[in-house]
C-alpha cells in the first residue's frame, strides 16, 4: 500500500481518545502518528487507544519506534493501548519491547476497562463520537 492509501481518524470513546489506523505502517506514516499522540499528550490526554484493526498486519513491529512518545505517555501516568485482532496481538506479544510500551487489548472496550478500571461489561454500553483538537486560545487585545 501506498501512503495514499493510510489513513489516521481522531475519535473519542467514552471520554478517552482513539487514534484509528487504516493501512500500511511505514515510517512516513509513523511520523504521523507520532504529531497526533504528541498533540493529544500536550492537549492533556494520558491515556490513548490506537485501534490497529484495519493496519496492515506485517509492519506492526514499526511501532517500536514510538517509545519516545510512550515514555512521555507514562511519565504523565498515562498509557497507549493498542487495540487489535488475536493475530495480530500474538505476533507482537513475543516481542518484549512491545509488552514494555503498549497495552494489548482484543476490543476498545477492553481498553477502556484497563484504563479507567472497571469492570469490562460495564464499557460495553459506551458509544463513539466524533473527536477534534480544540483551537488555542488567543489573548485578548491590549
Amino acid at each position: 500500500m501506498a501512503d495514499s492509501e493510510f489513513s489516521i481518524a481522531l475519535r473519542n470513546y467514552a471520554g478517552i481518545p482513539v487514534v484509528d489506523l487504516v493501512g500500511e505502517i511505514n515510517r512516513n506514516t509513523l511520523g504521523k502518528l507520532e504529531e497526533i499522540l504528541d498533540r493529544l499528550v500536550r492537549a492533556g490526554h494520558y491515556n490513548v487507544m490506537i485501534n490497529l484493526k484495519r493496519a496492515a498486519c506485517q509492519n506492526l513491529t514499526n511501532l517500536a519506534s514510538l517509545e519516545r512518545i510512550a515514555k512521555l505517555f507514562r511519565s504523565h501516568h498515562g498509557s497507549l493501548d493498542l487495540v487489535a485482532e488475536a493475530e495480530q496481538i500474538a505476533g507482537l506479544v513475543q516481542r518484549k519491547s512491545f509488552s514494555a510500551l503498549f497495552r494489548l487489548c482484543t476490543s476498545e472496550g477492553q481498553a477502556l476497562t484497563r484504563i479507567r478500571k472497571i469492570p469490562f461489561p460495564s464499557a460495553s454500553n459506551v458509544k463513539s463520537t466524533p473527536a477534534r483538537f480544540a483551537e488555542p486560545r488567543r489573548r485578548p487585545a491590549s
